[in-house]
């Protein structure tokens, strides 16, 4: 599972340093970031490539398909069992902004730590460790 997580994580953390400087986190960002998070966690959850790039930035949307498929193929059904995300924080890194999100799986497995980074209103970057 690490391979298809990695290979995901590298196409979309790409995507995120070639994203301007994030936002500020406030009640309406964070809710925002919510959204989007449980958008593109449906998308996976659904198989639906189409979704989860439609998300995002240009750059973002050049996920490689079987990438993505992969990654909705192993973690789809943990998914559709239940889960809960728990927004940890924001960093910054390299002049950009990231939010930092907890997702637990009500199947009792590990959890999943996600980074998500947004530029207007698109997803510039995503990435699940």
């Amino acid at each position: 599972m690490n391979v298809t997580r990695n290979a995901l994580a590298a196409v979309a953390l790409a995507a995120a340093l070639h994203a301007p400087q994030g936002h500020a986190a406030d009640a309406a960002a964070i809710e925002t970031e919510t959204q989007m998070l449980k958008t593109l966690l449906t998308a996976i959850e659904a198989g639906n490539y189409q979704q989860f790039v439609s998300s995002g930035s240009a750059d973002f949307a050049k996920l490689d398909r079987a990438q993505f498929d992969a990654v909705a193929t192993q973690l789809g059904p943990r998914l559709h069992a239940g889960y809960q995300v728990q927004r940890l924080g924001d960093y910054r890194q390299q002049s950009y902004e990231f939010s930092l999100w907890k997702i637990t799986f009500k199947d009792g497995g590990d959890d999943l730590v996600g980074t998500l980074n947004l530029q207007g209103g698109k997803v510039g970057g995503f990435v699940l460790r």
